[in-house]
């Protein structure tokens, strides 16, 4: 049997969207007759292998209190991996690699002519300095140039997330192929039956940084008249109040003109965090369609929204135009501002017959079943594991 590894620094097998991408990857490759292994940074698994969903995996996360010591144990994650692997493969077919350290992707390519296996690089963003207080000079900006720019060439092959990527890559890479974000969208729990009420609920679910643009949602939303806000509440799941005031400079004055139809209920469980989306009658995602942040990477809350059959109100940005119709799968905004979130949300108040509604769900969830999950992309896959 053909042997693969994924290696990742996201808190696989649950802890973030990174892990559920390739947690699909894995199952696409275990249903490829490859026996997998996923190291990553999730839960501490005191370096010994556990099992998700049939899938193996490692974690190489510390628990301990001690602040330099989690550094250097980060630090490391490159020749950990790589004396686990020269210790207990004598055979390997094929590493997938996500982001790591610089330091570590010298060791992925030792690998690689250790053993002469197949490189894969999924690709999933490429951030803008706007998004950071120090711009160009923040580390985590830092090293996503240095992986796109430098770290990428014939010897790899690449699975980009986006059109945007999926054309830088084909500069320097040996193969290329985009597959946007995946899941197991069929063991996702949905709803498309929609009950009468006298309020359409609007949701938001996520920690936004500077990438979603919470400020302009609330604004927008701020934006109707009393007759139009007494049919919406509108829900903010992932940060609490200061934090929408100091961290993404929601106006107060904003919030205050919402009242009690903004429901702000600050972090939560994942699982509670997508209940909310199945819950509601639309999702929420703004961003600047122009940065190259939204043009390179594939807003995973668009996707698990239209797993759970809710319809998206967002603009078009990356390669969402490819997906999403307006009032058939989603309701789009014309652009990233306060008046573009306002007049999408005036739209949505205008679907009022239930059976319209429920068509969209319909939609929403056939759309995610079709285009979005893993089974769809086991082909394209094969494309660049096959040397």
């Amino acid at each position: 049997m053909k042997k693969a590894i994924i290696i990742t620094e996201n808190s696989y097998p649950e802890g973030d969207a990174g892990a559920v991408r390739q947690h699909a990857f894995a199952k696409m490759l275990s249903d490829m007759d490859y026996e997998v292994l996923v190291i990553g940074y999730g839960k501490s698994t005191e370096e010994k292998i556990c099992v998700y969903d049939n899938i193996n995996y490692i974690s190489y996360r510390v628990n301990s209190l001690n602040k330099i010591y989690r550094v250097w144990n980060r630090i490391r994650f490159g020749d950990k991996v790589f004396d686990y692997i020269s210790q207990n493969y004598k055979q390997l077919d094929l590493l997938l690699v996500v982001d790591l350290m610089p330091s570590a992707f010298k060791k992925i390519v030792q690998l690689k002519k250790k053993y002469n296996c197949t490189l894969i690089h999924d690709s999933v963003e490429w951030y803008s300095k706007e998004e950071f207080r120090y711009g160009k000079l923040d580390l985590a900006y830092r090293r996503k140039e240095f992986t796109n720019t430098k770290v990428i060439d014939e010897m790899w092959n690449v699975v980009a997330i986006s059109t945007f990527l999926e054309k830088h890559f084909q500069k320097f890479a040996n193969r290329v192929v985009r597959i946007p974000v995946i899941m197991d969208i069929k063991n996702i729990e949905y709803r498309t039956k929609v009950e009468p009420s006298d309020k359409i609920v609007f949701s938001y679910a996520g920690g936004p940084g500077k990438k979603d643009f919470l400020r302009e949602i609330i604004s927008g939303f701020a934006l109707l008249n009393q007759t139009e806000l007494h049919k919406v509440e509108l829900n903010i799941i992932g940060v609490n109040k200061d934090q929408l005031i100091n961290m993404c400079e929601v106006d107060k004055k904003a919030i205050a003109k919402l009242g009690d139809c903004l429901k702000i209920h600050g972090r939560v469980e994942r699982s509670v965090a997508i209940n909310y989306i199945r819950q509601s009658d639309y999702s929420l995602l703004i961003r600047d369609e122009n940065l190259r942040y939204a043009k390179a990477g594939f807003p995973t809350k668009i996707v698990e929204s239209l797993a759970c059959g809710t319809p998206p109100l967002c603009n078009y940005s990356s390669d969402l135009e490819l997906y999403l119709k307006d009032r058939q799968n989603s309701i789009i905004a014309n652009g990233h501002t306060s008046k573009d979130v306002c007049e999408a949300v005036k739209n949505a108040l205008c679907i009022v017959k239930e059976k319209d509604r429920a068509f969209m769900r319909k939609n929403a969830r056939e759309l995610a079943l079709n285009c979005f999950d893993y089974s769809v992309y086991k082909d394209l896959l094969f494309t660049v594991c096959d040397e």
